[in-house]
């Protein structure tokens, strides 16, 4: 998109020309400004702050943890490290997912 002498030109697909574009600009600026403004704006934000947050507290994953270890009745020796981390992780699932 070029720029000379203050207009804007922009290429229109739909008319197959070149078109001066600042009425185009000045509508997405203003449509831009009253999103901002908006109560969408507002709840977009608001979601946007709530993906940020953990899903669970640093409690739930010590509970977790103790859980774990407290409900595997097996010796790590007895099946391998590789597969009690396994059923170790899986407590934890266990117990993250009652908490929900």
């Amino acid at each position: 998109m070029g720029k000379t002498k203050g207009i804007h030109i922009g290429y229109n697909p739909l008319l197959g020309e070149y078109e001066d574009m600042t009425k185009q600009f000045e509508d997405d600026a203003y449509q831009y400004k009253e999103w901002l403004e908006s109560d969408e704006f507002v709840e977009y934000v608001n979601m946007e702050i709530d993906k940020t947050k953990p899903l669970y507290s640093e409690s739930d994953i010590m509970g977790a943890t103790r859980y774990a270890s407290e409900h595997i009745t097996i010796e790590p020796s007895e099946v391998g490290k590789k597969v009690y981390d396994i059923l170790f992780s899986e407590k934890i699932e266990e117990y993250l997912s009652l908490k929900r």
